[in-house]
């Protein structure tokens, strides 16, 4: 398995994948602004050519955040999350990056799971985050990795 930098290409695939994933995905637009911003960077895998994961984050100064990981559900349970996630490590590292977090929706108990298995430790909790059917909001976790000492 090896990963690849997410493109303006891979847009489409990224956005069919995250509606997928999430109850208010993200639309192919969305990707694109992400990808042209200066500060965002992503990394995926592929299989047959096709998107299989992909991991999306923020950079700023000696801090990054990520903003979304997704793995294809048929490809799930097969260690391609992790493998994203620690390529995203080996990257931030060498780029001296101190601190990484991230978001999680309370009721996404194998997200948590995840991320606890990488050393992410819960923060704090952001009241009335994440949008439910029904208008109704739900706390988002706030996940902490500290990454390296300068």
């Amino acid at each position: 398995m090896r990963v690849l930098p997410l493109t303006l290409e891979d847009c489409g695939q990224a956005a069919r994948l995250h509606q997928a994933a999430f109850f208010k995905g993200w639309k192919e637009k969305d990707f694109q602004e992400f990808l042209k911003n200066p500060l965002i960077y992503g990394l995926k895998t592929e299989e047959n050519h096709d998107l299989s994961g992909f991991i999306l984050w923020r950079e700023v100064e000696d801090e990054a955040e990520i903003l979304t990981l997704v793995v294809a559900p048929f490809h799930q349970r097969k260690g391609r999350g992790s493998f994203l996630l620690t390529s995203l490590f080996e990257i931030l590292i060498k780029k001296r990056i101190q601190n990484l977090f991230l978001e999680v929706a309370e009721d996404n108990h194998q997200a948590q799971g995840f991320y606890r298995k990488h050393d992410f430790s819960l923060q704090s909790k952001r009241p009335g985050y994440y949008p439910r059917e029904g208008g109704k909001l739900i706390p988002a976790f706030i996940f902490f990795r500290k990454l390296c000492k300068i």
